[in-house]
């Protein structure tokens, strides 16, 4: 019902307009492409269903539409896939004319249906806004709604929440806000402090004048440092002083290219220093290389096995190539890296299906925790799934964002329609991890479910790694 009623909600877009024969051409070759090419669209969602959905968004194509008119029609549409990998995205032009003082001045966190402060910005208008501070209203509109509105128009794999919270938090927040309800910074809120003081609060980015002064000219040294240090934000480890014979692992994405310098100095740190507890932290891995997670699981595993079952495409041919935006040589789908199965489809051969192998020398055999929540997604939640079918590994968090089954994606191009230059986000492959547990359209389950309060936001708890630790000592 949401997708009749939302061009009569929207509030006035920018200033251009698209015709009939315009949109209902882009309509058409969106849904041929996602029917001819997405590797996945009948893997959570009956081909009827989805038959039904794009008639009855074709039949609200029948006047000029402006392409936020455009974009809240179809995002719901391509959400409804049930594909993480796959969405709608601002054309450069509607990006270009952004308010950048339209985003929120502070990080936040939802919980269920509310939204927390987690961090103010430099920049917040009101420095009172403390962490764990909960946001009730914005202009009025109670928060729940907002939330539930700016869910439909995220995606996510299969059946789950948590990783369109993540979304929501991003940018999916601020852009309902801005353009499905028209509401426009300076924000008034309406927020209720950790303590329960409820009170009104006006926020904006304050804008702070930059000196014109010239930027000094770094050193090479100085250069390397800050690559470094970069470096280090995405990966690092530690032992724990306060759980011996522990090691913390952290993987915020599976973007480094030394990652087998580092895996190797990881294990070989827990051969020399007797570590008999290794914890992983996937909490901020929204993915990258697949092979990154895969060198990892080498240090883990007890036996060969494939990571995934599945790495095929329906096609080997892109009837829509042309519109690929470009992208490197490496990051473009490409018919010789495919092989034709029996089954009709398009394996690709070329960093598909990986044999996975144990590390010879720095094999490790005692206990593994692996921290998990929504943001742990495509290659951190493949290995995530991994980990809890072929180790021992115990779980804490929340459900990862990517499914536990696998997802669509390997390589994805950024395909831009003809006419109104929206983008769409498009997964080329099915890749179908190789687990033991049923796809069921979820994420890898925690042992051990952690639900943050606005208490545990306020004073900067860790609750994820103070259960790990709660385990290792046997409290």
């Amino acid at each position: 019902m949401l997708i009749c009623l939302l061009i009569g909600s929207l509030h006035n877009g920018f200033a251009q307009t698209f015709s009939v024969e315009q949109v209902q051409s882009d309509f058409r070759f969106l849904r041929r492409m996602l029917e001819e090419a997405h590797p996945s669209m009948d893997w959570y969602t009956p081909k009827d269903s989805m038959d039904r959905a794009f008639e009855q968004v074709f039949r609200q194509l029948n006047r000029p539409l402006s392409e936020k008119e455009l974009f809240y029609l179809w995002a719901p549409l391509i959400a409804k896939i049930n594909c993480g990998h796959t969405y709608l995205i601002h054309s450069q032009q509607f990006d270009a004319q952004k308010d950048d003082t339209a985003w929120l001045p502070f990080q936040s966190q939802i919980i269920g249906n509310q939204l927390f402060v987690k961090a103010l910005g430099k920049n917040c208008s009101d420095t009172t806004l403390v962490r764990g501070t909960e946001i009730l209203q914005v202009n009025d509109i109670p928060m729940t709604r907002i939330i539930e509105t700016a869910r439909q128009h995220c995606q996510a794999d299969g059946y789950n929440q948590t990783f369109k919270d993540y979304f929501l938090g991003f940018y999916r927040l601020e852009e309902t806000l801005n353009d499905f309800f028209g509401i426009k910074a300076p924000y008034r809120l309406l927020v209720k402090a950790p303590l329960g003081e409820i009170r009104e609060s006006t926020v904006f980015s304050k804008h702070i004048p930059q000196p014109n002064v010239p930027q000094p000219t770094l050193s090479k040294q100085e250069i390397q440092n800050r690559e470094k240090e970069a470096l280090e934000k995405l990966r690092s480890f530690k032992l724990l002083p306060q759980a011996p014979e522990t090691l913390l692992m952290t993987c915020n994405g599976f973007r480094y290219d030394d990652f087998k310098a580092f895996d190797q100095r990881v294990f070989q740190t827990i051969r020399t220093q007797k570590v008999k507890n290794l914890i992983i932290d996937l909490r901020n891995n929204p993915g990258g290389d697949t092979s990154n997670g895969d060198d990892i699981l080498r240090y883990l595993l007890t036996k060969p096995i494939y990571n995934f079952l599945t790495c095929d495409s329906p096609v080997n041919q892109l009837f829509f190539a042309k519109q690929v935006a470009p992208a490197p040589k490496d990051h473009l789908f490409n018919p010789k890296e495919l092989k034709k199965l029996p089954n009709g489809k398009y394996r690709r051969i070329v960093d598909g299906a990986e044999w996975l192998t144990p590390h010879p020398q720095l094999h490790f055999s005692g206990q593994v925790y692996v921290l998990i929540s929504g943001v742990t997604f495509s290659a951190g939640a493949i290995l995530a799934s991994l980990l809890k079918a072929h180790t021992n590994a115990v779980f804490i968090g929340q459900e990862t964002g990517g499914g536990e089954g696998g997802c669509s994606g390997g390589l994805t191009s950024k395909v831009i329609l003809p006419h109104t230059q929206l983008v769409v986000n498009f997964p080329h492959f099915r890749l179908e991890t190789n687990t033991q547990a049923p796809n069921v359209g979820r994420g890898v389950m925690p042992h051990y479910p952690i639900h943050y309060t606005a208490q545990d936001i306020a004073s900067g708890r860790d609750p994820e790694l103070e259960k790990a630790i709660e385990l290792i000592l046997g409290k």
